[in-house]
């Protein structure tokens, strides 16, 4: 049942993605076309425009796995509607842009750590991105009128919407960001850490026992360094396993498949002599690999 339950986890945002494009062009069917159309059409969806909504579904299923791919396809995608006016979207199917209030949440819930700050700024900028395509003529599919003001690029209402919309869409980010970190806090157990920060710590592990590295070293201390051998992936592998993790919250955690972990795990078994789990989480304990001893929740390693 847990095996099930996390492929149906991983699931949720590719069917996200399928439903958000289904549902668009569902609603912009009157409004495709087969071809481009003349620039002054602007309430005609050409194909490059259902092109761009497909990459948005797209990059809303990767952001589980590839929320860094899924944010860099979102800015590619953008940056073609800013250069390739028949990319744009027409005054009716610019609703495909909600889509990216999905991915903020999946990028916020699934980023890496250390590169959330990043990510989170990539998100504002892609909403003033959009905001301009929304407001100012020139890159709009006409590049006379606004998309959804329909205004002239001397109008002061040009300036005014783009200002407004610039401030909800910086709004909608963050509100969807916080509800991607709210998401985040609750599928990750009490106690563990990220990637990012596990391997940080296993990096001043191993600057503090290459100063002792020349003194006589105690049992205890030679078990610490034992894990030396280890690479880094196999390290932070060690240390989620060492939490109590089951295989699924360590390949959610470290963003690889469950048949990785296992791999994983038997390398260091492997090489640190062990023949179980139990042993690792003992290892562990006993020579002070974890900054802290949280509860294992009960849960057996399986």
């Amino acid at each position: 049942m847990p095996k099930i339950r996390s492929h149906l986890r991983h699931l949720l945002e590719p069917l996200l993605g399928a439903v958000f494009f289904a549902v668009w062009v569902a609603r912009s069917s009157s409004q495709i076309i087969g071809d481009v159309p003349l620039r002054s059409e602007t309430f005609i969806t050409n194909p490059y425009a259902v092109l761009i909504a497909l990459g948005f579904a797209l990059a809303i299923a990767l952001c589980r796995v590839r929320p860094g791919a899924a944010l860099s396809l979102t800015g590619g995608l953008l940056v073609v509607q800013l250069l390739f006016w028949p990319t744009r979207f027409s005054q009716t199917s610019w609703v495909a842009y909600l889509a990216l209030v999905l991915l903020v949440i999946g990028i916020s819930a699934y980023g890496k750590a250390v590169m959330r700050r990043a990510l989170l700024g990539l998100s504002i900028l892609g909403s003033v991105v959009v905001s301009a395509l929304l407001n100012f003529p020139f890159l709009s599919l006409s590049g006379v009128f606004g998309t959804i003001n329909g205004k002239e690029g001397a109008s002061i209402e040009v300036v005014q919407g783009f200002l407004s919309w610039t401030a909800v869409g910086i709004l909608l980010t963050v509100g969807a960001w916080h509800v991607g970190s709210r998401t985040r806090s609750r599928t990750t157990k009490p106690g563990t850490e990220s990637s990012g920060e596990i391997l940080a710590d296993t990096a001043r592990e191993e600057t503090r026992t290459a100063v002792i590295d020349s003194r006589p070293q105690s049992p205890g201390l030679a078990d610490r360094n034992s894990i030396g051998a280890l690479t880094l992936r196999e390290r932070e592998i060690f240390l989620l396993a060492a939490r109590g993790l089951s295989n699924s919250d360590i390949a959610q955690s470290a963003h690889i498949g469950e048949s990785t972990v296992k791999t994983h795990l038997s390398s260091i078994l492997t090489k640190l002599g062990f023949t179980s789990r139990s042993q690792i989480v003992a290892h562990a304990y006993r020579n002070g690999l974890l900054r802290s001893s949280p509860a294992l929740d009960g849960s057996a390693p399986s």
